[in-house]
């Protein structure tokens, strides 16, 4: 599947579902335009209503429902429980697939950054020590 037929997809499922996200992001392999026929999707959501740890909330019929219209694996994370390090990626790297609620995205970015930046520092002081 080609890069812009994938977005157009995930878009189109997104939009089923934007009573409930927020925004999302498609990240990684895919989009970089470096992904394989067997890559999975990465997918970074932020919902509207934190999600805790629901087994049965949006996060799992909205990963089934792209998954359905891929016929592709996706990793779908919710922004509001991911590490620091990898929202900054998502954020730095990722593509824009939807933003349903501006003010919110706004304000969840500056927040995820501002703790990035405050941890940086102590994040550069481990990767020193840790061998690559």
């Amino acid at each position: 599947m080609d890069h812009e037929h994938l977005l157009q997809r995930l878009q189109a499922v997104l939009g089923e579902h934007r009573d409930a996200v927020a925004c999302a992001y498609l990240f990684g392999s895919r989009a970089r335009g470096q992904g394989r026929p067997v890559s999975d999707v990465d997918v970074a959501v932020l919902f509207r209503q934190p999600q805790g740890r629901e087994l049965l909330g949006p996060g799992v019929s909205l990963r089934a429902d792209m998954e359905e219209s891929l016929g592709l694996e996706v990793d779908l994370i919710d922004l509001q429980a991911a590490p620091v390090d990898l929202v900054h990626r998502v954020l730095r790297d990722g593509v824009l697939l939807m933003d349903a609620a501006p003010e919110q995205r706004i304000a969840f970015e500056v927040d995820a950054r501002n703790r990035y930046f405050d941890l940086l520092p102590y994040l550069q002081e481990y990767r020193k020590g840790t061998p690559a």
